[in-house]
């Protein structure tokens, strides 16, 4: 079953907008790279919902075939690289991962 992974980012007041772009690039580019990752999706809030965005200004949305692959996904190489970048242009994350049937 799929399974869709949350994460919410506050990225830090004088984060490098270049880091920021980098980190985004880097995380992109893990599909392809983790098995049984088939999705990965960045974004900003909408100007229309910003005001509930809570203070995160960043929503990632991943997407992996099963449970263990979302294990896999946090383990790999890329996925150390990015969350280097993370402790660098963000100061605080919350994640969440559901099992979603369609």
């Amino acid at each position: 079953m799929p399974v869709y992974h949350v994460a919410l980012f506050k990225l830090k007041e004088d984060a490098d907008s270049e880091q920021v772009r980098r980190w985004q690039d880097l995380a992109h580019a893990m599909v392809g790279k983790v098995p049984g990752l088939i999705s990965l999706q960045a974004g900003s809030p909408l100007e229309f919902t910003s005001h509930m965005a809570k203070g995160f200004d960043m929503g990632v949305v991943v997407l992996v075939d099963y449970s263990e692959s979302l294990a896999t996904f946090f383990t790999h190489p890329s996925h150390d690289e990015v969350h280097e970048l993370y402790l660098k242009v963000c100061q605080d994350g919350s994640t969440v991962g559901y099992d979603i049937e369609f």
